[in-house]
Order: structure tokens, then sequence, then C-alpha cells
């Protein structure tokens, strides 16, 4: 079943590139380098999820990001500590702070891009990881957050009777995204994000299986406000004799940028639950995303849950710095 999971995870990622190829006039010049940035961060979450004690959620991702013309990847592994009942499905990824590079916009506030919204796709993060990514602060695209990745108090299944506090490795994200451009100020954004299993299941840290999201998202920019909206689909790697199933997602939001290159945003996700009778999550998000000089911005973020199920609450920052 893991081996199936990298294959659809690697056919999707082999698939962008080729319809990079239809839009020639996206390919970045020869001489472009891209962009690499580096990103860390600390996220919290807790909640009930419909059962009598809290959950707590606390983790720390380190992740590295390339971007060049419309492409981007990312790599993330997060340390990650729980205090509660709850298993985790999925760690959560942190929120990517760094956003715009190569969309005309620079960190001291130039002119914005298809990549300037700060959705995440280029989301809350998503923002993290959340109920899958938070990254970006919102929307998706590449990033853990928004529609390729999930809520951000984090992919938590309640299990009666059993409490502890544990840490450990969490499970590594590798994402990959394309932007493809529908207009001047509108673009359709294609994601594929892998969950490697390297989290202890002893420790209930983690599945010990393969995932693979496709998101796609629709990215709509009016001046310095932008809109997204989206969906994902989970292939959720199943334990044996599990009856956790593969799951839908979606979410949308809005940003709007102010003088300087400040951004703030706030965003929706929707997220079916893994567990057959279970309802589904539903969490608001608001996030604030600024420089700190040219090559370092800093995210805050801070959502809540709309039902019992959902997240009683959420926060963290990301840093992200720029390294060429």
């Amino acid at each position: 079943m893991a081996h199936s999971k990298l294959v659809l995870g690697a056919a999707a990622i082999l698939a962008i590139p080729g319809i990079a190829r239809a839009d020639e006039t996206a390919a970045p010049s020869r001489d472009d380098p891209g962009v690499w940035r580096l990103s860390t961060g600390v996220n919290y979450s807790e909640g009930d999820y419909g059962e009598l004690q809290d959950t707590k959620v606390v983790s720390v991702p380190l992740a590295l990001k390339y971007k060049r013309g419309r492409f981007s990847v990312r790599v993330s592994l997060p340390y990650v500590h729980i205090d509660g009942p709850g298993s985790l499905l999925d760690t959560p990824q942190g929120r990517d702070a760094g956003f715009g590079d190569s969309a005309g916009f620079d960190d001291n506030g130039g002119s914005s891009g298809s990549d300037s919204s700060g959705s995440g796709s280029s989301g809350s993060g998503s923002s993290g990881g959340g109920a899958d990514d938070s990254g970006g602060s919102g929307g998706g695209g590449a990033d853990d957050g928004g529609a390729s990745g999930g809520t951000p108090g984090g992919d938590v299944v309640p299990v009666t009777g059993l409490t502890s506090s544990r840490g450990g490795i969490g499970d590594v994200s590798v994402s990959l995204g394309y932007a493809l451009p529908l207009g001047d100020t509108t673009s359709f954004d294609l994601s594929t994000r892998i969950k490697l299993p390297t989290a202890s299941t002893a420790k209930r840290l983690g599945t010990g299986q393969v995932d693979v999201t496709l998101g796609a998202e629709l990215v709509q920019e009016l001046g310095d406000l932008s809109l997204w909206a989206g969906a994902r689909h989970r292939f959720l790697g199943k334990p044996a004799g599990s009856t956790l199933r593969d799951t839908w997602g979606a979410g949308g939001g809005l940003s709007y940028r102010l003088p300087g290159g400040t951004f703030i945003g706030a965003d929706y996700d929707w997220q079916e639950s893994a567990r057959p009778g279970r309802s589904a999550s539903s969490e608001v998000t608001g996030w604030v995303n600024f420089g700190l000089t040219r090559a370092v911005r800093l995210q805050l973020f801070a959502s809540t849950g709309l039902n019992a199920t959902s997240t009683d609450f959420a926060g963290g920052l990301s840093l992200s710095v720029r390294l060429n």
C-alpha cells in the first residue's frame, strides 16, 4: 500500500512539469537561479475533539523551500510533542512565512504578483500543517496549509482511556507545486504533498504509513486584495486493521497587502474526518505576515474551530530566511 502511494505521488509530481511545458511564457530564464528559503517556527493547538479530555500538540518544523519561476518544492521535518489522549495521523508542519520572491515582490514591499497573496499558494500554511500542512498562511500550493495542507490545529484522533505526554520526530513532508497562469491576475495552482512515515507509531505520533494529498486552488488578485479557493483529496495510508478512510478537504480565504510589504489575511478550512461516522472539522484562521529585514519574514497566526470535532484553539509563528 505504501508503495502504491509513493507511485501515485510520483506520478502527480511528474505531471506538473508537463503542464508547465504547455505554458512556455511562464518558464523562468536560464539565468534565474531560483530562490532558496529556510524556515522554522512554533505551532500550538489544543482541543477535546468531541471527547472528555483535551489533547495539546506542539510542533517545531524545520523546512527548506526552493522556488524557480512558477515551480516550488518544499521539504519539512518537524519535532512534535503531545500531551493528552489524542493520536496524530499527520504532524502539523507549520505555516510558510516566505512568499512572493519570484512574482515581482521583494521583502521591502515591491509590486505584487500571483504569488504575493500570502495565501500559502503561495499555506495558513498552513499553516500550517493542519488537518492534514498551515503553511503558508492559508492557501495551499506547495506549502502545508490551505487546500493542499489543511487546518492548522493538527489531525488528531482521540483515543478513549489513553493519555500520556510524549514527543519525538514527526512525519516528513515533501511538497511540490506549480502555478498555472490563467491571465495577468489569475492563476490555477496545482500541488502534490507526500507524507513520509518518520514519526513513532509506538508513541502515537503518526500512522507509520505514506499519505499522498493532491490539491488545486484558484487565486484571483484585485489590486492589493487577493482571493483564493481550493480543494484537496488525501489518499490516506491505513495501518492493518484500521477503519480510516481517504478524505476530502476544501478552503478559501483572502489577503490584503498593506504599504511596506505587510500582509493580513483570513482563511476558512473544512476537513472531512478520516474516521467514518465522525463529523468534519471546520476552522477559521487570521494571520499577519511582515518583513523584519529584506531577507527575513515573520508570520503570526491564530485559529479556532466552529464545531465540537475541531481544534478549540491553534496559534503560532513562523520565521522564513531567504538564503540567496
